[in-house]
Formats: structure tokens, C-alpha cells, sequence
């Protein structure tokens, strides 16, 4: 049976020779015609070709990758479901008496969580498997929306809330975020330490630890870096960001 993932043109050869940076398409001007037009998937003609189609009414068909693209270009999940629709019908999937593969908001949102959860899952178990010698982690306070309820009401409001981003070196390999309930270097170091604990991914092969040259996370008796050393009970090389101590000597 013929590859379902190759579709060829009808009753026209392409040249693959050319370089495809000359070629330019007016697409305001161009009309398909019934000698470029490519083949309609759900002809009979070529039914041997869409085993795949979905004989229900609803979209069954996987896809993974959409959702994804449509998060790093940050495209609205409205948008997304309308291009890829639009695509499908494109190149003959979807016509007038068949409309079982028109992708819609929710069934991208369902895709969209189930990537999620197992690309997470996947760095999880890759992180697992390595023994983490250096870790960064720098902090920010930045606006965020909450939710309040009042009584049978809820209000959402904009607050002020401490973030946390943890980096692993070598390899500049992304852990996570955290958020803790307050900036100071007892909250800060409880809740890496904490991370680490729920995680069972243990820090005594950690080596080097970094961040900005703050009081916070570098104060000898009591900051972010000291509490992590006295919680693991070793010293650790400590790679300080210099631009923010030369801002204090300023």
C-alpha cells in the first residue's frame, strides 16, 4: 500500500533541481487549476491512501507537534485551531461532506496539556538520570493575576510575587521555577532545598552554585548560599554575577 505521508501532484512533474529561493508565488493573483492542484485525499480515486480518516464525528487523529509550535511562536489557541483546520482543508482533508478532522479550541487545549505533561514527565526522568555538580538559580518580583473569593464571589486582582528560576551547568539544562512566599535567603534556600526533596533528585555531588551578587544570596552569615552550604554540609564554589557587585561599588 502507498506511504500515506507522500503526496504527489496530479498529471504534473515537479523540477526539485531549481533552487527554491527563486521561486516566488503571487498569491493574490494565483487560482489553482486542475493541472497544479494537488490530489483531493478523500477521493474515492485515492481512498487506498487514507486508511488514517476518522470514520466518527469527531477528531480522533494525534497532533502532537501543533500545539507546540503554536506556544514558542505564541500564537492563540483560536488562531492555531483555525490554521491547522484551514491546512486540512488545503489538501483535500476536510471538504464539504467531510469535516470530521476540523481541529477546533478544545481539542487543541487537550493536546496542549498532554505535550506538556510528557515533555515534563521526559526532562523530569532526564534529570533524574544525571548527577547535578552545578547549579544557578536567579530571582525576580514581578506582577501576576490572583483569584480571590469574597463571600460567593470571585475577584482577580494583580500582585506581587517572588519567582525563582533554577539552571543546571554544565549544559545551561532548564530545572524549573519556583515561587517563594517571601524574597528572604530562609525562604529562598527552603524552597530549593525543598524542590530537590520532593523531586528525590539529591544535591551531594553538587559542586558550584550561582547567582547575582545580591546581599540576599551572598551574605556570609546568613544568605541563599550559605544556607544551602550548611544544609549540605560542605562548601560550595561560589560563581558570583560581577556586574551586580560592581553596582554596589557605584
Amino acid at each position: 500500500m502507498p506511504n500515506a505521508e507522500y503526496v504527489d501532484y496530479e498529471d504534473e512533474e515537479t523540477d526539485c533541481s531549481s533552487d527554491i529561493s527563486e521561486v516566488i508565488l503571487n498569491l493574490n493573483a494565483y487560482k489553482p487549476s486542475t493541472s497544479n492542484r494537488l490530489i483531493s485525499l478523500t477521493d474515492p480515486k485515492y481512498k487506498q491512501l487514507t486508511p488514517f480518516v476518522a470514520k466518527s464525528s469527531q477528531m480522533r487523529l494525534g497532533i502532537p507537534s501543533t500545539p507546540v509550535v503554536g506556544d514558542r511562536c505564541g500564537v492563540s489557541d483560536g488562531a492555531v485551531a483555525a490554521i491547522a483546520s484551514s491546512v486540512l482543508h488545503d489538501v483535500g482533508l476536510i471538504t464539504s461532506n467531510n469535516s470530521d478532522l476540523v481541529v477546533d479550541e478544545n481539542k487543541l487545549r487537550r493536546e496542549k496539556a498532554k505535550v506538556r505533561k510528557d515533555l515534563k514527565f521526559q526532562a523530569l526522568s532526564e534529570a533524574q538520570a544525571l548527577t547535578l555538580k552545578g547549579l544557578y538559580f536567579d530571582g525576580c518580583k514581578d506582577s501576576t493575576l490572583i483569584e480571590e473569593k469574597v463571600d460567593t464571589k470571585r475577584y482577580t486582582r494583580k500582585a506581587k510575587k517572588e519567582r525563582l528560576c533554577l539552571i543546571e551547568e554544565l549544559g545551561s539544562r532548564y530545572i524549573t521555577h519556583l515561587s517563594p512566599s517571601f524574597g528572604t535567603p530562609k525562604q529562598i534556600s527552603a524552597t530549593i532545598i525543598g524542590y530537590f526533596e520532593r523531586m528525590t533528585r539529591y544535591l551531594s555531588q553538587l559542586l558550584a552554585i550561582g547567582c547575582d551578587g545580591t546581599s540576599v544570596n551572598t551574605g556570609w552569615k546568613s544568605g541563599v548560599i550559605r544556607r544551602l552550604e550548611l544544609k549540605l554540609r560542605k562548601p560550595l564554589q561560589w560563581v558570583i554575577c560581577l556586574p551586580h557587585f560592581n553596582e554596589h561599588l557605584l
